[in-house]
């Protein structure tokens, strides 16, 4: 019989919060206590472990050649070019070692973590065409700061996208092309300057329109086309007044933002944005199943305090964020994917199942405590074990780390290689230097720079800009 609902006093913000009964017949099946950290608290310390969009040059501590990662210089840590780390010219395993009983696991876990050498960049490495500039992405070509992102061609500065062609300045949006500066939008094309979007094409300053075309400043529609602010025009009249807009004008296009939005707030906003759910709560939510406290979920059953599954296809996961593609029974771990089963507290995994305590480990099973394996199995702080080895040696880690109150929650933000500045956890959830450091977390700041002076004066219109604008420094 499942325990009642209880009411807890989150140990890291002191706040209340409630564990349900379900919640426990979740934790009870993959065999971990009750979190002691309310949802919000357990959320942003995941996502201090997601340092994606700042980027540094550093020197790669294999070859010595320059590179492009997400590691900031004063790091005490090796880095590798992208090509070396998922080859096999070294081995992560050489960094294994015994588990030391009279020391806490998270301790021994960081000086695993700091010896092992770490990929510059977290992307699929073999699927990037000309895209070094692209983090956290995969199967990216000819791409610029992407990031959060599967499947783009010829795109820049998208962020969280899926199946991109064309595309520039775009976020949360998936199956779209030729488009520009907009959010949520879905199996689009010719968007412009626009939000919460789908089945549309040659849209413009317009919110909430679904199988539209040709609109402009239009706000919830439905299968319409030859609008300007909701109102209905002949073709002719349409393309007459859209021609008198020209759009490419700087000035012309910040004017209209702003009338668009004025007029938005004439008409309601939806209060859930999804569809073909059954028993959901939170937004930006479709074709799911008993997924409560989820945002930018797609085609998953039985989720909780869930988020962001760029591709779909999870379930029976609770704390998981970033990333998904038919995974199943993954808890409190982040930027996790592509077929994975029963990962608990990891961060950077592809293709794996019953491990623990990961990062950057992909195409394997059974590990506990592990940094960077690849294609391995029953190994304990990167160290080979026998399968019996193994299963005796977790089972009595398990047991210590319980006692001493370690076990059960992801790695604690002290061990993070990212400052809350660099982090995701920043971009949800800004707190200032004095916030974020009276809270535990580490705080970098800017590095100085000098930067070549680019600046240049750019004409209002479009046609106006010559070959100039594509000034380029001597090396």
């Amino acid at each position: 019989m499942l325990p009642a609902k209880r009411d807890v006093t989150c140990q890291s913000c002191g706040s209340a919060f409630t564990i349900e009964p379900d919640d426990f017949g979740f934790y009870e099946t993959i065999k971990v206590p009750p979190p002691t950290w309310c949802p919000q608290c357990r959320l942003v310390r995941r996502l201090n472990w997601l340092g994606v969009r700042i980027l540094y040059k550093r020197k790669c501590d294999f070859t010595g050649d320059d590179l492009i990662t997400f590691y900031h210089p004063s790091l005490q840590i090796k880095v590798y070019r992208q090509d070396i780390w998922w080859s096999d010219q070294w081995d992560p395993k050489s960094y294994g070692r015994d588990y030391d009983f009279s020391r806490p696991f998270f301790e021994q876990f960081k000086e695993l973590n700091d010896a092992v050498p770490k990929c510059a960049l977290f992307t699929d490495y073999s699927t990037i065409v000309e895209s070094p500039y692209c983090n956290a992405v995969t199967a990216q070509k000819r791409c610029y700061l992407c990031f959060k992102s599967i499947t783009g061609e010829d795109c820049a500065y998208n962020h969280f996208t899926l199946r991109m062609n064309n595309t520039f300045d775009i976020s949360y949006s998936s199956d779209c092309e030729l488009s520009y500066e907009s959010l949520n939008i879905r199996k689009c094309n010719r968007i412009f300057f626009s939000q919460d979007l789908e089945d549309c094409h040659d849209i413009w300053f317009s919110k909430d329109l679904v199988g539209c075309s040709d609109c402009v400043g239009c706000v919830n529609l439905r299968g319409q086309s030859y609008h300007m602010f909701n109102e209905k025009l002949t073709k002719e009249e349409y393309q007459r007044r859209f021609k008198e807009f020209d759009f490419g004008s700087a000035k012309n296009v910040e004017e209209m933002k702003k009338k668009a939005y004025e007029f938005s707030l004439k008409y309601p906003r939806r209060a859930f944005h999804g569809a073909n759910n059954k028993d959901v709560l939170g937004d930006y939510v479709y074709n799911c199943r008993n997924a409560q406290n989820v945002y930018f979920v797609a085609d998953s059953e039985n989720l909780k305090y869930s988020h962001h599954f760029i591709s779909g296809g999870v379930n029976n996961s609770y704390d998981f964020t970033y990333f998904g593609a038919k995974s199943e029974w993954i808890y409190d771990s982040v930027w996790t994917g592509y077929n994975e089963n029963n990962v608990k507290f990891a961060v950077w995994n592809y293709r794996n199942h019953d491990t623990e305590y990961t990062f950057a480990c992909h195409s394997s099973e059974y590990l506990f405590g592990c940094v960077g394996l690849r294609k391995s199995q029953y190994c304990i702080l990167n160290k080979q074990y026998t399968k019996e080895e193994y299963e005796a040696l977790v089972a009595k880690i398990k047991e210590d780390m319980m006692k001493r109150g370690e076990y059960g929650a992801m790695f604690p933000v002290a061990l993070s290689p990212w400052a809350y500045n660099e982090s995701t956890a920043y971009e949800f959830f800004p707190l200032t230097k004095e916030e974020a450091t009276a809270r535990g977390f580490v705080w970098r700041d800017p590095d100085p720079r000098e930067y070549r002076d680019a600046t240049m004066a750019i004409p209002d219109h479009i046609k106006e800009v010559s070959d100039d604008i594509l000034l380029t420094f001597p090396t």
